[in-house]
């Protein structure tokens, strides 16, 4: 692990590029709705049953950490979340995800939006899984400088 010289945030990969400054849960949480501020608890709780993660805010939302950043919570409405899912594979699912982002073809950012609890289920969950392996780097093959998607 790395550590910034500068913030003391930690990041797998040296000088790994971040919003460095002191952010927090609470500033990220300050004047958002109540409502917005149940479903950020519960996403986190429902990442809990998965598995251990560290919350690192930043700037403009709160990333989930494990050895790497693979989900974030990136704004909060007045009544909703919205957040992304870091997948090594594109997966158009239209009922879970409203958009994607290609980066380079090694991960594809999977952004969603959530109004109520029980969207979080069986499917949203598979994805949460998977994601959370990204964030533990199941995907890099040992000797390997980057496991590409093809």
């Amino acid at each position: 692990m790395w550590t910034c010289p500068h913030c003391q945030q930690q990041f797998y990969n040296r000088n790994q590029s971040h919003s460095c400054g002191q952010y927090s849960v609470d500033g990220f949480l300050e004047n958002k709705s109540e409502r917005s501020i149940e479903l950020f608890w519960y996403f986190l709780a429902e990442y809990k049953r998965i598995g251990v993660f560290e919350l690192h805010p930043v700037k403009t939302r709160v990333a989930l950490l494990a050895q790497m950043r693979f989900a974030s919570v990136n704004r909060l409405g007045k009544d909703f979340l919205d957040g992304h899912l870091v997948l090594t594979d594109s997966n158009p699912d239209k009922f879970v995800f409203y958009k994607i982002d290609n980066l380079n073809n090694r991960f594809f950012v999977h952004h969603f939006r959530i109004y109520r609890e029980e969207e979080i289920g069986a499917t949203f969950r598979h994805y949460m899984r998977l994601a959370y392996e990204v964030g533990h780097r199941k995907h890099v093959i040992p000797g390997k400088k980057a496991n590409k998607v093809k």
